[in-house]
């Protein structure tokens, strides 16, 4: 029922468009009668049967079309819809922009080619501005979209840069295609201990999907793994952006990254060495997951010698417990016939919990 009352007032309006064409067309005609024929006399009955014929005329015209005007509109507007369905929301926002500085230039070239008038000439012109200009702002800042985000990148990395000199801010932290293959990068940025803004580059998720379309398996299976850790990020860190902003001229993914990180005054987080190096002669600041892990590498292990001062008894039967100088606790078999004594042991195992580390040790 509502379509049907759409396709109704649709056509009432098509009527009245014909209705309001035939009357434009009249005085138009009539206008051209009176300036090539200034001494003729022309009966009142003239204008107003030319009006009204006009008029029916139009509407008549109208509301015979107006089922293939509504069908042709209906499929142009479903066309358009698809169309901008498929494309990318930076795409369309460029897109638009450039449609509307179209305009703008149009009606600023209109008013300096005032002398044309507002008769039909003038009337002719506007509707070629507008629909040149227009159209080829939006194809434009379709086709450009990619520079154009990049120019807002840039320009907004500067001022990040900026304000994270002057006060401390956390900047960009920018992960590379390993980094992201590599995994550990997500349990880390989970526990919160990395501050800022995550950005993963479109072109590190398209040499991702390269990857992971390999022909080799091994290389199959490395990129596959590592659109699943990205798949996993998305849905795990509120504070991952994917950036659609690409240098065309340029081709190497890592050399890209760089970059755009130096730009922004953002950081490059990879699991590369070669990527690090890199990073230090481009002046960019890079963390190396690597070298992470080996900060984090506990500094007692298994089968490593030391000495303690048993302080106090366990609570197991026959146990001596001594503290290491951060604190850590260390369990001693058979360390209660030592209370009070230091000791030579030997670390059987090392515990590690969210509460802390925990050294089980029997006497040397």
């Amino acid at each position: 029922m509502r379509s049907r009352a759409m396709e109704k007032l649709l056509k009432l309006l098509l009527v009245l468009l014909g209705i309001g064409i035939g009357l434009a067309v009249a005085q138009l005609g009539l206008a051209v009668y009176r300036q090539s024929h200034q001494t003729a006399d022309i009966p009142t009955w003239v204008p107003m049967a030319a009006y009204t014929g006009m008029a029916v005329l139009g509407g008549l015209i109208l509301l015979l079309l107006s089922s293939r005007i509504i069908r042709r509109v209906s499929s142009l507007s479903r066309d358009v819809q698809k169309e901008f369905d498929k494309m990318p929301v930076n795409q369309l926002l460029t897109a638009v922009l450039g449609l509307i500085l179209g305009l703008i230039v149009a009606a600023l070239l209109r008013q300096m080619l005032s002398f044309f008038g507002d008769g039909i000439a003038g009337a002719a012109l506007t509707a070629i501005l507008y629909l040149t200009l227009g159209a080829l702002g939006y194809n434009i800042g379709k086709r450009r979209s990619r520079e154009f985000m990049a120019m807002i990148t840039r320009l907004s990395g500067a001022r990040e840069k900026s304000r994270t000199r002057k006060h401390g801010y956390a900047s960009r932290k920018y992960v590379d295609t390993s980094a992201i293959i590599d995994g550990r990068i997500l349990e880390v940025a989970k526990t919160g201990f990395i501050e800022g803004e995550f950005v993963i580059p479109q072109y590190v998720v398209d040499e991702l999907q390269t990857v992971a379309d390999s022909a080799d398996d091994s290389v199959r299976q490395r990129g596959r793994r590592g659109l699943e850790i990205l798949h996993e990020m998305q849905g795990s860190l509120k504070q991952l952006v994917i950036d659609p902003a690409d240098i065309e001229d340029i081709r190497d993914v890592d050399v890209k990254l760089l970059r755009q990180a130096r730009d922004c005054g953002g950081t490059v987080i990879t699991v590369d060495y070669n990527l690090q190096k890199a990073a230090a002669v481009s002046d960019v600041r890079s963390l190396n997951v690597n070298e992470l892990a080996e900060a984090m590498r506990p500094a007692v292990v298994q089968g490593m010698d030391m000495r303690v001062h048993i302080a106090k008894e366990g609570r197991e039967p026959g146990q001596g417990v001594a503290h290491l100088d951060d604190g850590t606790m260390v369990v001693v078999e058979n360390g209660k016939s030592r209370l009070g004594e230091d000791a030579d042991i030997t670390v059987t195992s090392v515990l590690q919990t969210s509460a802390g580390r925990m050294i089980f040790a029997k006497l040397k």
